[in-house]
């Protein structure tokens, strides 16, 4: 018999139960036998399962293809870690979530000290599975030793501790110092003596003053979290540009310095409060009506309080750290880079990389949309062109003019689309309050002309009409009369006067109604009438509904510029406070409920009065036999069009009212050419 040390172990494993005969004696034949079978087979089940889980991870990594490493060098890490405990809003979707239940108990850190060796292979050749396990067992090691430096980084032990720490090193001093002068001779021990005292003197001031700035930084961050949230933000980008211009000058800053930047605290948090007492108020008026007055004017009055008394802190603060760095002889470690954050430019339409060279124009570049590290935007790519600095964000597309260094900034759902012009001139068109607007930038080297193309690519899907060029007015099926050229939206916040007969809501529409039945693509004025007429019914309504009273609305005009008839299959508000009127021209069939090639129609809905307990907002969704669309009363991602198969539909205006009140959309449906 062959019996390797497996085999012999397996059958050990199965026979040792026989042995216990005490548990025999006590348990009947059968009851044994039964709880014995069943322990041995819950055993082995489990022992095959782990066995196969495990043999399918080796085969996975044996699978998988291997790398190989001439040279792997990382090299060693420094960090001082400082983590802060803050108020969050609840959200339910991280509730469960152990690593979020976990941070919520995590005490806050001030200069965690953490340092990690280096990593060195040579000739490696893993799987990237194999490798990366080494690295974690590498680097979590070190971090488990390094558990009781984290534990002695505190916030609530730091101020006491650093206290202890200078007044310690003052006494230190002033009996050292002395008894080594002494070795020397009675003048050095005098010189001992000094500068013993004065080391002394020096560990106690910095001690208690920097106690003091601890504390009073304590207390104004938790009066901050009393305000709202883009002081809160603004607060904490200025004091990150502050320790970030600190860090990076080499000599220290002057007492005139300091107070000129304690001065300037004090100056911000003052007008952000002035700034609050005027915004506020009406803002939360337009998303909660009467009760959001009162909320927002409370807001600006505990604002207009608190945000001076902040900037107080702030300047008590600047002034004590200048006190103490100037009585302090130790130079402070600098904890902030040297050069910026390095930028890793997209790849595609992917949200995949690309790991290159440290670029020092992609890192400004990343500092500008980031707004040093104060935003929460990724940086894609940039261009240098002729005339400006392009660069493209997850957010935005910029473009800075590089001899005024003035600054456009587009959200990329504002972008209707872009197209390439004659003698590489790039056109981006650009939805407004007005129409669309177009912005034109030349581009002499080729090799710029493709890379600015391909930041616009990159996030054409997110743009209005991306880079289609539907939207084009001329040669429509079914329009019998060449058209004036017309910018939809050009008659935007103009004042139309408000009938005197015309007393509510039904009278308007009613009026509005009979007009456009009338008119029909014979008209050479055809769509400017379309777009005044839309506009009219936002500017009376308006009128008709101001002050507590308002209510936001929708107007949605679309144009059939298709060989088709266009059957309106239905018009529903997911959410507002009325029912969708429809005002068609001369091309609607009311009994079929289509709309012949070349006519237009437009809906208008609106939603209910604001209050506390909703905004009274209004999205409406339309389906057609050509394309779905969902509209708001204010710029969201949720508003989109999909065209159905063989169908092409485009925007040819969103526009917006500034304090979210009123929308008004504009598309064109026409065929696809194969």
């Amino acid at each position: 018999i062959y019996l390797d040390r497996s085999t012999a172990e397996a059958i050990l494993l199965f026979i040792e139960p026989i042995r216990k005969i005490k548990r025999i004696n006590s348990q009947k034949p059968e009851e044994w036998i039964k709880n014995i079978t069943q322990e041995m087979a819950d055993r082995r089940f489990d022992q095959k399962i782990s066995m196969s889980i495990d043999a399918e991870q080796k085969l996975s990594i044996a699978k998988s293809r291997r790398v190989y490493l001439e040279h792997f060098h990382l090299h060693p890490i420094r960090l001082s870690l400082t983590f802060s405990q803050e108020w969050i809003d609840f959200n339910s979707a991280s509730e469960g979530v152990q690593i979020f239940q976990f941070i919520r108990s995590m005490p806050s850190l001030t200069n965690a000290p953490l340092t990690f060796t280096s990593f060195v292979v040579s000739h490696a050749f893993e799987a990237p599975q194999a490798l990366i396990r080494i690295l974690g067992a590498h680097y979590f090691s070190q971090l488990a030793r390094q558990i009781f430096a984290i534990l002695g980084s505190l916030t609530i032990l730091n101020g006491p501790a650093d206290f202890l720490a200078n007044v310690g090193t003052g006494v230190r001093d002033f009996f050292y110092e002395p008894i080594n002068g002494l070795v020397h001779g009675p003048t050095q021990f005098i010189e001992g003596l000094e500068t013993g005292a004065l080391s002394l003197a020096r560990g106690v001031i910095v001690g208690v003053v920097r106690g003091a700035a601890q504390v009073t930084d304590l207390v104004t961050l938790n009066i901050a979290g009393l305000t709202d949230k883009s002081f809160i933000e603004e607060r904490n980008a200025y004091k990150r540009s502050l320790a970030d211009a600190r860090s990076r000058c080499d000599t220290p800053h002057t007492l005139n310095e300091s107070l000129y930047f304690a001065g300037d605290s004090i100056a911000r948090s003052i007008k952000s409060g002035a700034v609050g007492m005027m915004e506020q108020p009406s803002m939360y008026a337009s998303r909660n009506g009467s009760a959001g007055l009162v909320h927002g004017v409370g807001k600006a009055l505990v604002g207009a309080i608190l945000k001076p008394m902040v900037g107080v802190g702030d300047a008590v603060v600047l002034v004590l750290n200048h006190v103490t760095d100037a009585a302090s002889i130790t130079n402070k470690v600098q904890k902030v880079s040297k050069r910026l954050r390095r930028a890793l430019p997209q790849r595609g339409q992917t949200i995949n990389v690309q790991l290159i060279p440290y670029d020092e124009s992609a890192a400004g570049a990343q500092k500008i949309v980031t707004e040093n590290e104060s935003l929460n935007d990724v940086y894609i790519g940039h261009v240098h062109i002729s005339s400006h600095l392009i660069i493209a964000s997850e957010r935005s597309l910029w473009a800075i003019d590089q001899k005024t260094s003035e600054r456009l900034c587009l959200n990329w759902e504002e972008i209707s689309h872009f197209s390439r012009m004659e003698d590489k001139i790039m056109k981006i068109s650009v939805f407004s309050q007005t129409g669309l607007q177009s912005h034109i930038f030349k581009v002499y080297s080729s090799a710029q002309f493709v890379k600015f193309y391909h930041l616009l690519y990159i996030q054409s899907s997110r743009m209005g009409n991306g880079s289609n060029s539907v939207c084009e007015l001329d040669n429509i099926p079914g329009i019998k009369y060449k058209q004036q050229k017309h910018n939809f939206g050009s008659f935007n916040n103009r004042r139309v006067s408000l009938r005197s007969t015309t007393r509510d809501e039904t009278g308007l529409i009613a009026r509005c109604c009979a007009r456009v039945k009338l008119l029909g693509s014979e008209s050479p004025s055809f769509f400017n009438n379309l777009d005044k007429e839309a506009w009219t019914l936002i500017s009376s309504w308006g009128q008709m509904f101001t002050g507590l009273s308002s209510r936001r609305c929708v107007v949605a005009g679309f144009i059939n510029g298709t060989h088709n008839f266009l059957q309106m299959k239905s018009t529903n508000l997911v959410e507002g406070g009325s029912s969708c009127y429809r005002m068609a021209s001369k091309e609607y069939d009311e009994v079929q409920n289509t709309l012949q090639p070349g006519g237009a129609m437009i809906l208008f809905a609106w939603g209910s009065t604001p209050s506390l307990l909703h905004e009274g907002r209004v999205i409406l969704k339309i389906e057609t036999n050509a394309f779905v669309c969902d509209l708001s009363e204010e710029k969201n991602s949720s508003t989109h069009a999909t065209p159905l198969p063989d169908y092409q539909v485009c925007f040819l205006e969103k526009s917006y009212d500034s304090s979210g009140w009123w929308a008004k959309y504009w598309l064109l449906v026409s065929q696809t050419h194969h």
